[in-house]
C-alpha cells in the first residue's frame, strides 16, 4: 500500500482508498488533463519509470519551485531561497537530487498562483504544499500524493474567537490566501462577512496579529508551524472535515515533462522505506493533538 503521510491521524498513517490507486504498475496513465477528472484521485498520474532516466532542465541540477515562506515546509529564510537549509519539502528536494545522481539543487521562489496556473517555466518540479485539484491539473501534472492535511483555524492567542461549529465559522471574520483551497472550504462554510484574501500568507498573518481578522484557515501543517513560529501570540484551535477527505499534496511537473516516471518512482521508494515518515517526524514536530474535528458538508 502506498503510504501518505497524514497530520490528521499521525505522522505515520497509511492514506486511504486514494493512495492505494496510486500503486505504481510501471504502466504509463493518461493524465487528467486528457480526461474526465472528478476528483484528486483522478488528477495524478501514476506512471513509474527508472530514476535514472530522469533529464534535468540544468545539467546535473535539480531546479525547484516553492513559494515562501513555507514553515516547517521550507525552512532558513522566508524570502531568500539560498539560505534554505532544512524543512519537509526542501529534504524531499534532497533526496531527489541525490537519487538522481545530481550534484545541486537550485530552489527558485515564484508566486503560489503563478506556480498553480502553470504559467512558470524552466523547472524541473514544483514542491510547494500544493493541493490536488483538477483544475489545476489541467495545467500542469501532478505526482503521486506525498502528504495529507485538513484545513485548520488559526487565531490569536487571548482573542476569546470560538470555532466549535458550522454556525460559529459563518459567524467570524476569515482570512485566507489566493488560489489556496482554503476558499474552495470557505465557499461552503458560506461566512456571513466576505473573507480577506491576500496575495501573501504572511499578509493574512500580519491581519490576524493586527486584528483585522478573526482566523486564518489553510493546511494543517501550515498553520500549525505558523503557531509554532509564533511565540505563542497564534494557536490553531479547530480543523474541519470535509466531503472528500483531506488535501493530498503532490509535486508538479510541467505539461511537457518526460521526467513524471522517475520523480513518482523515488516518491514511491521514500514512502515504501518509511524515509518519507521520518523526514515528516523530524521537519513537522508539532503534533496536532486533540484538536476538535467540525464537519462540513
Amino acid at each position: 500500500m502506498l503510504g501518505v503521510v497524514t497530520l490528521t491521524i499521525g505522522f505515520a498513517a497509511c492514506g486511504g482508498d486514494d493512495d492505494d490507486s496510486a500503486s505504481g504498475s510501471g504502466e504509463s496513465t493518461t493524465t487528467a488533463a486528457q480526461t474526465n477528472c472528478t476528483g484528486p484521485s483522478d488528477a495524478y498520474s501514476k506512471e513509474i519509470s527508472d530514476p535514472a532516466d530522469f533529464t534535468p532542465i540544468t545539467p546535473d541540477t535539480l531546479t525547484v519551485v516553492t513559494s515562501l515562506p513555507g514553515p516547517g515546509f521550507w525552512e532558513g529564510s522566508d524570502d531568500d531561497p539560498t539560505k534554505l537549509t532544512s524543512g519537509f519539502e526542501y529534504d524531499i528536494a534532497r533526496k531527489m537530487e541525490e537519487a538522481f545522481s545530481l550534484g545541486n539543487l537550485e530552489v527558485r521562489n515564484e508566486s503560489f498562483d503563478s506556480i498553480v496556473a502553470g504559467t512558470v517555466t524552466d523547472y524541473d518540479l514544483a514542491l510547494s504544499q500544493i493541493s490536488i485539484t483538477c483544475e489545476r491539473a489541467a495545467v500542469a501534472t501532478f505526482t503521486t500524493p506525498y502528504f495529507q492535511s485538513n484545513q485548520r483555524v488559526l487565531v490569536k492567542t487571548g482573542s476569546g474567537v470560538e470555532v466549535t461549529n458550522v454556525e460559529q465559522a459563518k459567524s467570524i471574520k476569515w482570512g485566507a490566501q489566493t488560489g489556496t483551497t482554503a476558499l474552495d472550504l470557505l465557499d461552503r462554510i458560506a461566512p456571513d462577512e466576505e473573507p480577506s484574501v491576500y496575495q501573501q500568507l504572511p499578509d493574512a498573518y500580519t491581519a490576524l496579529d493586527a486584528g483585522q481578522v478573526d482566523a486564518v484557515l489553510i493546511d494543517t501543517a501550515i498553520n500549525l508551524g505558523q503557531a509554532a513560529r509564533s511565540n505563542r501570540r497564534f494557536e490553531v484551535v479547530a480543523q474541519f472535515e470535509q466531503p472528500g477527505g483531506p488535501d493530498q499534496y503532490g509535486a508538479l511537473l510541467p505539461t511537457d515533462s518526460n521526467d513524471l516516471g522517475p520523480v513518482n518512482a523515488v516518491l514511491e521508494q521514500l514512502k515504501d522505506s518509511g524515509a518519507l515518515d521520518a523526514l515528516a517526524k523530524k521537519d513537522l514536530t508539532a503534533d496536532p493533538g486533540d484538536i476538535p474535528v467540525i464537519q462540513v458538508s
